[in-house]
């Protein structure tokens, strides 16, 4: 072989041009194992010198073999295959998105994969290769327009299970960022996209809510719109986005209804209000008053260190009813005027009276009341107190976790873990109990009130 290519070389260097090229096609004719980087670049130098075509099979097959080792070579090759057909800009296409991240060229390598995707598209191919799906994910995994136009792909191969899940990723994207900038814009492209076909079956719902997002209600059938989302959205972030329309439209007895219903949802997070939509945590600070079983104290008001505690050693049972003397009193709150202080020292009068209701009231008065975290913090030990006692530990939880955001001492943030803790043991979520507790004891080794109901929790 070696000699055979030492000929080719020779005759090139005589401009026997005809002759090295038939030379290089008898070899090649040979053997598959022939076609050499060496060999190849002989033979289309033969027909460069006689301005013949490159046969563009053999082209692709050097680039390939360049590939690897000489990146930047392979791309030059591939500027002589034709471009005219669809078959061959996806191939090169192909090949240049594969030297690009060879390169680590990833601005480049982005534009590529767009182009790419854009062209299957407007060719009617619906297919992805594997390895596109997974330079996205690699390096652009949360990309906009990338996952829409893998969107409109999925669309055309009617792959509705996996276009469903790509569509609520690209919904929520919209809303799970620091800035709602441009999210307008970006719902409705998702709605154009999922306007191209017909049939949408459940993808209608996402439809409908990129639409309603965007254009509000326009007219009575947008309510029936509206319920269907209602009725559809089992996905608590998808519920969480509903409200958030609901809220947007005024639609506030809806809202507070359905804002009940998302927090029975098994997902529920109110961290994620706290991240995403904090303008709807008020909804989720309702006090819900209802009976449930009588369950054991695991938690004493006591244990929550407020400086003017109650004289009460440990919860008995849940609260069935609210006295109508309860209830008087805490609307009589709203039309006294009180400073923080004073309202503090109601709450923990009202809460040795077993008035839970009253002192939930005037706990939630002397935080809006004032701006000086120490009393902030008193009032949500408070509120705390009240919501364990009348058995709404979802929202008991919901006002740990706040108060933890701007609690300052270590006692303080010990507290909020404990009572964190405890609203875990009262849903019967000891996976997460035993998580908090196992945190109390990382900071405090000697907290013996965690130490034992973790022990507690052992060893059941």
């Amino acid at each position: 072989m070696v000699e055979r290519i030492s000929k080719i070389q020779q005759l090139l260097a005589e401009s026997k041009f005809v002759e090295a090229q038939k030379e290089a096609e008898l070899i090649l004719s040979e053997s598959r194992s022939s076609e050499s980087i060496e060999l190849l670049e002989l033979y289309f130098e033969s027909l460069k010198s006689q301005s013949r075509p490159l046969p563009e099979e053999l082209v692709f097959l050097l680039v390939e073999k360049l590939l690897l080792i000489k990146p930047d070579e392979a791309k030059e090759w591939l500027l002589t295959v034709s471009q005219n057909l669809s078959l061959n800009q996806q191939r090169i296409q192909l090949i240049q998105i594969r030297i690009a991240e060879i390169k680590g060229q990833t601005e480049e390598l982005y534009q590529l994969i767009s182009k790419y995707q854009i062209l299957r598209f407007s060719s009617h191919i619906p297919n992805t290769p594997e390895f596109i799906i997974e330079l996205t994910k690699k390096y652009f995994p949360n990309d906009f327009q990338l996952q829409l136009q893998s969107l409109a792909l999925d669309l055309m191969r009617m792959d509705m299970d996996k276009a469903e899940s790509v569509t609520k990723a690209l919904i929520l994207s919209c809303f799970e960022k620091n800035s709602q900038k441009g999210t307008s814009e970006k719902l409705q492209s998702i709605y154009k996209v999922l306007s191209s076909i017909e049939n949408l079956h459940v993808l209608e719902i996402y439809k409908n809510f990129c639409s309603l997002m965007v254009n509000k209600i326009q007219s009575k059938k947008d309510y029936k719109k509206i319920i269907e989302l209602i009725i559809t959205f089992e996905d608590f972030k998808m519920q969480a986005l509903v409200l958030d329309l609901l809220v947007k439209e005024g639609l506030e007895d809806v809202a507070v209804d359905y804002a009940r219903e998302i927090r029975k949802n098994k997902l529920y997070s109110y961290i994620y209000f706290d991240k995403y939509l904090p303008d709807l945590k008020k909804y989720f600070f309702q006090r819900q008053i209802k009976q449930d079983e009588k369950k054991s104290s695991l938690l004493s008001e006591s244990d929550l260190k407020l400086d003017k505690t109650p004289v009460v050693t440990s919860y008995d049972e849940l609260l069935i009813d609210v006295s109508e003397e309860d209830v008087l009193l805490a609307h009589l709150l709203k039309h006294q005027e009180f400073n923080t202080t004073e309202l503090l020292d109601v709450a923990v009068s009202f809460i040795q009276s077993e008035f839970y209701l009253a002192a939930l009231k005037a706990s939630e008065l002397a935080f809006k009341s004032t701006d000086i975290v120490e009393l902030k913090l008193r009032a949500c030990y408070m509120k705390i107190v009240c919501l364990l006692k009348t058995g709404d530990y979802r929202a008991a939880l919901d006002s740990s976790l706040d108060a933890l955001n701007f609690s300052v001492t270590q006692n303080d943030i010990l507290s909020f873990l404990y009572s964190q803790a405890e609203a875990h043991l009262r849903l019967r979520e000891y996976v997460l109990a035993k998580g908090v507790l196992k945190k109390i004891l990382s900071i405090d080794s000697n907290y013996r009130l965690a130490k034992e109901r973790l022990e507690r929790l052992n060893a059941i």
